[in-house]
């Protein structure tokens, strides 16, 4: 393969046939079977683009020398940022098949037109670019810098390779591409050969109709365009689709006719000379193994093993192997060296192989091209064994038997055969070997909330675990370990990562990752016991998006897929109790769509719980249509987490109760540990260990705040006061203290309270936006919009780059009535940020006050396009949507939603709770809730009891906020909710409820006017 290169250079070209060639760069002038590039109309460039492709120009001349190619580039430099692009001028022939002439290099600098080989010279160098991938190739490369190149110059250069077909004369073939990162003012790719000459061309899209015309004694193959804009392919199209732009041409009139050409090469080369030492190894082999498919193995291993890869494509080296004796004698080689050595080993065992040439990266479609020898880049052994057919790579490492075999991803492969072969396809089936797996071990034996040994074991198999073992061989010991135990534990110390080790199976060839911890488990409470949610053990089915936008042309088109594929996942759960009493929800599943197929085994017995995960690949490509019904089923598949039911009498083991004994730590310490505790979730041991700092010393103002913010979280407000008020009493200038007090207040629905500890606060550390903005929110609550406003306007100032105080200003600013300042406000936000959450929401709240979302939606519109996977404000427009009457639209955007989700329970409480607010598929709100609801989390049961109010399920919805109230006793939400429900139930006492929503939240009610308007005065 040719590739002419300049630094920027927008277009490759691959030529087949190599000719001889000298070491030098030769000056000549331009052939005279040349054209001229027509004169150009110069338009004005468009954007900030560094430079601008004026031309390029290829033509290509067949004859009885062989193929002689002439580049031509015209490009202009249009800022400072281009002058690197165009400051080498360069071009790669291999010697001895090629030779170069190169006919000039010019800056033309308005009428002015500089000469730069005048004064300037190529420099050629011998570069081996591949020689850390072990490949030689002999290329020879020809530089030059211009010198004094300026912005707004136009740099022009021209040259010719000539090929004489080298090993494969009088084979003549070319095959040329366009691939330009901008656009192309002029393109022109012309070939022309003698009347008598027989060849084939074709170009692909956007030129597939193209012919060859006779003039006179002569074939012309033109092609030629102006304003080729950069093509814009989906990366998931299947490889035939992103073959545009090409143009082929070859003397050959079928694939057998390449089969034939290449076959004398690797006949000789697999005739292994007499006496030869492979003699030995082949009856070696048939000693040790008695039927042909483990001989086959032994062989293929033997190549893999015991040659190195080398690739020597100097001279002649890129088409003829080197002989299989050679091979064997210097233990390198490259895929053509290893297949000969292979085929010689297979021969003298009575095997029947052939030589395979393919594709590596271009192996789709191959039987619809013209046939080119310069498609190929690999070639391995095609063996048929018991009428069977294996494909046998030797440059690939660690096979072990034929029947693992994977065949390999080219599609299609050539057989090389003196009498001829067509194309044959490669067939894939799914996978039986996993590409990689995990085995996740727990010992939870001790207790469901001791700390749990963990064993990690990802294993790779086959190719990739060879190559897997180089990349981490390749990182020092002390540096792998700390990269390990970063990537592992987290944060707050719930995983902490204890050894790592690796393991290779040479048998198996297997590459083991190996890691050894400790974890909390995240045991939760729920209604009928404690639950262990299992996210990971979830069914998903896999998609990829529709194609939009600039890929809507490619919306019909398949979308390929990585195959063959196979993943398991393993996890094992010892439990305490020897299992006695827990349960498994969930259990197995098998789904196929998306070109996948997952199936989930769940077994619980002796104590352990066992689940297999598995996902395979069941084909190369799927159609459109089918990825469509990919996407549909992706969103309806819910409620697929697994989840651990501990028994509803679970009595906690000593080590469950061994963190809360507090040793004989100091007051110091404990805290410390409590704090760790609280951060992991564990406020029950968290506490235990306070309790135990307060009592060793109770004026310990640091243990307090800790203990006062803990019983604040777990909703104990009278005692977080008295924590917050010791801590006050012992030092009336602890603003962080005060801070607490204020909080507290709050929560509790003392609002004036908490505004006096607040500015108590505020005058210890003016500067604590935290304080101001509380402050703010509680004359928010007691109806002082004005001093809200004006603590959020200083919380701004304080903060310029949070939102907190848009926020509270744009709130204020709504109660005040003075709506046009908050629009203005909001529109000077998005012109800067559109996506800015906070605007948006804004601006749905007038929306909703005014019942008019033209200006809303159009404003969530351009915050998608500048955010397009923002979960928050795809969900405000799934909303706006609903309420505007756009149920189609509403439904897709709640639909984008639950794919991000993917069953997340917080996201997916967001994609119940949308819906349920504006009263808009309450069916499929509720499953989502049902998906959601596992977490046990009281703001998540609310939004689920929001459901069945909506769909008039009142005794239902009461049920339901009492369970989110028992968990969240002062939850406004659910509070207001249950109120409205036991009005509709025809109790009274639900006002009661309402007036304490409102005491603790004064916007409460927001949230259920698409309810209340159904039912005028409920509300009161």
């Amino acid at each position: 393969m040719l590739r002419v290169l300049i630094a920027l250079t927008v277009a490759w070209v691959m030529l087949a046939g190599r000719p001889a060639s000298a070491q030098d760069v030769e000056r000549a002038p331009v052939p005279a079977w040349v054209l001229p590039v027509p004169p150009l109309t110069q338009t004005a460039p468009a954007g900030d683009a560094p430079i601008r492709m004026l031309a390029i120009d290829e033509q290509v001349r067949f004859d009885a020398e062989g193929v002689h190619t002439y580049y031509f580039r015209r490009m202009q430099v249009l800022n400072r940022q281009g002058l690197p692009l165009v400051s080498t001028v360069s071009a790669v022939w291999t010697p001895p098949r090629h030779t170069i002439q190169v006919h000039a290099v010019r800056i033309v600098r308005g009428d002015q037109v500089i000469d730069v080989l005048a004064d300037q010279t190529f420099q050629t160098l011998r570069r081996e670019n591949n020689l850390e991938s072990s490949m030689l190739d002999g290329k020879l490369t020809a530089t030059l810098q211009p010198r004094d190149l300026r912005v707004g110059d136009i740099l022009e250069y021209a040259f010719t390779i000539h090929d004489d077909g080298g090993v494969l004369a009088p084979h003549r073939e070319s095959l040329s591409s366009l691939r330009s990162g901008s656009t192309v003012d002029y393109y022109r790719m012309r070939a022309t050969w003698p009347a008598d000459q027989m060849m084939q061309a074709a170009a692909a899209t956007p030129w597939a109709d193209v012919q060859p015309r006779l003039v006179g004694q002569t074939w012309t193959f033109e092609v030629e365009a102006r304003d080729l804009a950069p093509e814009r392919i989906p990366t998931d199209l299947p490889g035939r689709y992103q073959l545009t732009r090409i143009i082929q041409i070859t003397d050959m009139a079928d694939w057998g006719a390449a089969s034939i050409l290449m076959a004398p090469l690797y006949a000789r080369a697999a005739t292994l000379d007499a006496g030869s030492p492979l003699a030995a190894e082949i009856e070696r082999i048939r000693a040790a193994h008695d039927t042909d498919a483990d001989r086959a193995a032994a062989a293929l291993r033997l190549v893999q093993d015991e040659v190195r890869y080398l690739s020597l494509s100097m001279g002649e080296g890129g088409y003829v192997p080197m002989s299989a004796d050679d091979v064997w004698r210097y233990r390198y080689g490259d895929c053509k060296g290893k297949t000969v050595l292979l085929l010689a080993l297979l021969h003298g065992l009575g095997i029947e192989a052939e030589a395979a040439m393919a594709s590596i990266n271009n192996g789709d479609g191959m039987p619809d091209r013209l046939p080119l020898v310069g498609w190929f880049d690999h070639v391995l052994v095609r063996a048929t064994i018991n009428g069977r057919t294996y494909w046998m790579d030797g440059a690939r490492v660690g096979d072990r038997s034929l029947a693992a075999l994977t065949p390999p991803p080219y599609r299609w492969a050539l057989p090389v055969r003196a009498a001829g072969a067509q194309m044959e396809r490669i067939v894939q089936p799914p996978a039986t070997v996993p590409t990689f797996e995990t085995l996740v071990e727990t010992d939870a034996t001790a207790g469901l909330d001791a700390p749990a040994t963990s064993l990690v074991d990802i294993t790779y198999h086959g190719n990739d675990a060879i190559l897997v073992r180089q990349q981490v061989g390749a990182i020092p010991p002390d540096q792998l370990q700390t990269m390990m135990t970063a990537s592992m534990s987290d944060a707050d110390g719930g995983v902490q990562l204890e050894s790592f080790d690796t393991r290779y199976d040479d048998d198996l060839n297997t590459f083991h990752l190996i890691l050894r911890g400790t974890l909390r488990q995240g045991w939760v409470n729920s209604t009928g016991g404690r639950m262990l949610a299992i996210p990971e053990a979830a069914i998903s089915i896999p998609y990829q998006a529709e194609r939009e936008g600039v890929f809507a042309p490619f919306a019909d088109a398949p979308f390929a897929l990585g195959h063959p594929y196979l993943n398991r996942t393993t996890m094992r759960i010892r439990l305490p109790g020897n299992g006695e009493g827990f349960q498994l929800e969930g259990g197995d599943q098998t789904v196929e769509a998306g070109g996948y197929r997952m199936e989930r085994r769940a077994t619980l017995r002796d104590g352990v719980a066992e689940i297999v995960l598995t996902t395979t690949s069941l084909a190369s490509e799927l159609s459109a249509a089918d990825m469509a019904d990919a996407r549909t089923r992706a969103e309806s598949l819910v409620n697929t987490t697994l989840r651990l039911r501990a028994p509803a009498g679970y009595v906690a083991t000593p080590a469950d109760l061994a963190r809360l004994e507090p040793g004989n730590d100091a007051v110091a310490d404990l805290v410390k540990r409590a704090q760790s505790l609280w951060d992991s979730g564990d406020t029950v041991a968290a506490l235990a260990l306070l309790d135990a700092a307060v009592v060793q010393d109770p004026d310990n103002a640091e243990a307090r705040r800790t203990r006062g913010g803990v019983h604040f979280e777990s909703n104990d407000y009278e005692a977080a006061r008295a924590d917050f008020d010791h801590a006050v009493d012992l030092d009336p200038a602890d603003a962080e203290a005060m801070f607490g007090q204020g909080r507290v207040a709050m929560a509790t629905g003392r609002f004036a309270d908490a505004i006096v500890s607040f500015s108590v606060a505020l005058r210890l550390n003016p500067g604590d936006a935290g304080a101001l903005s509380a402050r703010g929110a509680s004359y928010h609550q007691i109806g002082r919009w004005d001093r809200s406003l004006a603590d959020y306007r200083a919380v701004k100032t304080l903060q310029p780059s949070s939102d907190v105080g848009l926020l509270g200003e744009l709130r204020a600013l709504t109660r005040l009535d003075r709506t046009d300042e908050a629009r203005t406000i909001i529109k000077a936000k998005l012109e800067s940020a559109p996506e800015n959450s906070v605007a948006l929401q804004a601006l749905v709240a007038l929306g909703k006050r005014d019942g008019q979302f033209a200006e809303t939606l159009e404003a969530l519109d351009a915050g998608l396009v500048a955010s397009p996977d923002d979960f928050g404000l795809m969900s405000l427009r799934g909303e706006v949507r609903a309420l505007a009457g756009d149920a189609d639209g509403a439904r897709a955007d709640f639909s984008a939603m639950r794919r991000m989700a993917s069953g997340n329970p917080q996201l997916m409480n967001g994609v119940c709770w949308n819906q349920a607010t504006s009263g808009f598929d309450l069916d499929q709100a509720l499953a989502d809730c049902d998906v959601a609801v596992v977490s046990g989390e009281a703001g998540i049961i609310d939004s689920r009891a929001m459901v069945l109010l909506q769909m008039e399920r009142y005794a239902e919805a009461r049920a339901t906020y009492d369970q989110a109230l028992a968990a969240s006793p002062d939850l406004s939400a659910s509070l207001y909710g249950r109120g409205m429900a036991r009005l509709m139930l025809g109790d009274a006492a639900g006002r009661e409820d309402l007036e304490r929503a409102r005491a603790l939240n004064v916007d409460v009610g927001e949230d259920f006017a698409v309810f209340e308007a159904r039912h005028p005065g409920l509300g009161g």
